[in-house]
């Protein structure tokens, strides 16, 4: 049997520039949302304190657990087993 090098990230999520996409986002989004309001400073500001808080609570728990959060109150589809997060039983 010949060995085969396993990659460290390959369940790791998608990075864009240094952080990960389930940061990326939601930050992107109050960024955009004050800008629009013609609020860039106010904007930078909630974005900067949004990646650090949300930060901290991700390394308190699992990786990508605002696609979890997201997929449990039903908005997203994870998977064609798993397609409806609001339904709480699995029963055949």
């Amino acid at each position: 049997m010949t060995e085969k090098p396993i990659p460290n990230y390959v369940d790791d999520q998608l990075q864009i520039f240094f952080w990960e996409v389930d940061e990326f986002f939601p930050a992107l989004v109050i960024f955009i949302v004050m800008f629009m309001w013609d609020q860039l400073l106010l904007g930078m500001v909630l974005t900067f304190v949004f990646v650090k808080l949300f930060g901290r609570f991700k390394n308190n728990r699992m990786p990508g657990v605002l696609f979890h959060m997201v997929w449990w109150v039903g908005s997203m589809s994870m998977n064609k087993r798993f397609d409806n997060g609001s339904i709480r039983e699995a029963v055949k």
